[in-house]
C-alpha cells in the first residue's frame, strides 16, 4: 500500500466502534416495507432524515423527496422498475452529491433502507429493531439486507473526509425505498438524475465483488378444478366432476420439477459466475375451500430467475415469460381435463438484471482495492435480484454489488452481520473511492 492507503486502512480500523454504532442507529428505525405499496413503513422517513443529517455534516448537497409513483408509471410503463399501485407519501428517497475538483471520475454509492417484516417475534432471540452487539456480530432486522452495507458506504466517505483525503471526482450517495417489493425507488432515483461514472450497490455479497445479478419474475399459476364432496363417490371428470385441484397442483409441481432438471444443464440458464442455474422456485401454494370438500381451485406462486443475456427488447424477462407459459401449456396437454380447462398464469412482477463486464476499468480498480483490504478479488454472481439493472441500464452508471454479510442471512430471523465484515467492507469501499476518483489535483 502507498502512504495514503495505509492511512485509510488504519483510520477504518480505528473507527470500528463507530461503524457498529452507525449500523445500530440504522437498525433501530423500523423501516419496514408494507405489502400495500401505498402505505409508508413506520421508520422509512426517519431513517432517511438520519442519513441526510449525516451527509450534510460532511458537505453533501442533499435531496430528500417523495417520488411521484403515478407519474413514473406513466413515463416508464412496460420498462424496468415501473410498477402499478405505487405511491410514496411518507416514503422518501435520499440523494446527495459531494463535489470533487471536477477532474476525476465520479462514483455512486447506493443502497436501500427498506427491510422486510421481521415475522413472528417468537422466532427472534431479541427485539428485531433493538440491535444487539455480541460475540463479534450485530443482530437485528436489516443488519445484512442491507443496512450493514449502507452503514459501510456512509462510514467510508466520512472517514475519507475526516483524514483529509480529497477527491477529484464527485461522490454520489443515494438510499432508496421500495426495493423489497420491486425497485421503483431505484427507478425514481435514476429518473431524478443521480448517476456517476461507476457505482457500488452494497447488497450483501460476503464482501465479494458481484458484477452480475439475476432478474426475477413472480407469477401465479391458477388451476381451476371442480369442487365437490370429498367423501362421496365422484362422477366423471368430464361430466359434473368433481376434479380435485390439489391433484392438479401436484401435476403442475411435477412439471416444474421437469423444467428445473432441464435448465440445470442448459447453457442459456447458467453463468460461470453463478453457483446455481436459473430456477423456477415455488414459494407459495394454496388450494381448497373446506375440510370435507374437494378443492375447486389451486394456486402456485413461483419466483423465476433469468440472466442478462435473456432480457427482451424492453430490458425485461418477456422471453422467459413466454418460455414458461409454453411449458405450462405443455403440462396441461398431458391431462385431458387440463386440455379443456388449462391453467392460467397471472404475472405479478418483473424485476430486471444487469452485468458489468469483468474487464471494465472500475471492476479492475475495485478488485485492486479489495486485495489491498485483504479480501478476495475473485468475482462472483449475486444469486438473488438486486437493483443494479436500473443505474447500470437506464442511468448508465455501471454498478456492481458488494456488501458485508452472508446473503443467506437475508430475511431470516436473528439476522446478523459480523463486525469484521463491516470493517473490511468499509475499508474496501474507501480504498475503491480513492483509487477510482483519484486524489484532488
Amino acid at each position: 500500500m502507498n502512504p495514503t492507503e495505509d492511512r485509510i486502512a488504519e483510520a477504518v480500523e480505528a473507527a470500528s466502534e463507530r461503524i457498529v454504532k452507525t449500523l445500530c442507529d440504522l437498525v433501530a428505525f423500523p423501516s419496514i416495507v408494507k405489502s400495500d405499496p401505498r402505505e409508508a413503513g413506520p421508520g422509512e422517513r426517519d431513517c432517511q432524515l438520519y442519513l441526510q443529517k449525516r451527509l450534510e455534516a460532511i458537505g453533501f448537497q442533499t435531496d430528500l423527496w417523495d417520488p411521484d409513483g403515478p407519474a413514473l408509471l406513466a413515463k416508464y410503463e412496460g420498462r424496468p422498475g415501473a410498477h402499478k399501485g405505487r405511491t410514496f407519501e411518507g416514503r422518501p428517497n435520499l440523494g446527495g452529491t459531494l463535489t470533487g475538483t471536477g477532474s476525476g471520475r465520479s462514483i455512486m454509492l447506493t443502497g436501500h433502507i427498506d427491510v422486510v417484516p421481521p415475522g413472528s417475534r417468537d422466532h427472534w432471540a431479541s427485539d428485531p429493531f433493538q440491535p444487539v452487539v455480541a460475540d463479534g456480530f450485530v443482530r437485528g432486522r436489516g443488519t445484512v439486507d442491507m443496512k450493514g452495507g449502507v452503514a459501510s458506504m456512509l462510514m467510508a466517505i466520512e472517514i475519507l473526509k475526516e483524514i483529509g483525503v480529497d477527491l477529484a471526482g464527485d461522490v454520489v450517495f443515494t438510499t432508496v425505498v421500495d426495493e423489497e417489493i420491486g425497485g421503483m425507488g431505484s427507478l425514481a432515483m435514476v429518473d431524478r438524475g443521480f448517476k456517476a461514472d461507476a457505482g457500488i450497490m452494497t447488497e450483501p455479497t460476503a464482501n465479494r465483488i458481484a458484477p452480475l445479478c439475476h432478474g426475477i419474475l413472480w407469477g401465479r399459476i391458477v388451476l381451476d378444478g371442480i369442487g365437490g364432496h370429498a367423501e362421496l363417490t365422484p362422477n366423471s371428470w368430464d361430466g359434473s366432476g368433481p376434479v380435485d385441484a390439489v391433484q392438479l397442483v401436484r401435476q403442475m409441481l411435477d412439471g416444474i420439477d421437469i423444467l428445473n432438471r432441464r435448465w440445470a444443464t442448459d447453457p442459456r440458464k447458467n453463468h460461470p459466475l453463478m453457483d446455481l442455474p436459473n430456477q423456477v422456485i415455488v414459494t407459495q401454494i394454496q388450494a381448497g375451500e373446506h375440510p370435507s370438500s374437494t378443492a375447486g381451485r389451486g394456486e402456485i406462486v413461483v419466483d423465476i430467475q433469468y440472466l442478462p443475456h435473456e432480457k427482451d427488447e424492453f430490458g425485461l424477462g418477456g422471453h422467459v415469460k413466454r418460455e414458461f407459459e409454453a411449458h405450462v401449456a405443455a403440462v396441461c396437454q398431458a391431462d385431458p381435463y387440463l386440455r379443456k380447462k388449462p391453467a392460467r398464469i397471472e404475472w405479478i412482477l418483473d424485476a430486471d438484471c444487469a452485468e458489468v463486464p469483468a474487464d471494465h476499468p472500475f471492476v479492475a480498480a475495485f478488485q485492486a482495492a479489495a486485495e489491498t483490504a485483504k479480501l478476495s478479488p475473485v468475482l462472483s454472481g449475486f444469486g438473488a435480484h438486486s437493483d443494479i439493472g436500473l443505474p447500470t441500464g437506464l442511468g448508465r452508471t455501471p454498478t456492481v454489488n458488494f456488501g458485508p454479510g452472508d446473503p443467506a442471512q437475508s430475511h431470516q430471523p436473528n439476522e446478523q452481520v459480523s463486525i469484521r465484515d463491516l470493517v473490511d467492507c468499509t475499508k474496501a469501499i474507501a480504498l475503491a473511492i480513492h483509487r477510482w476518483s483519484g486524489p484532488a489535483a
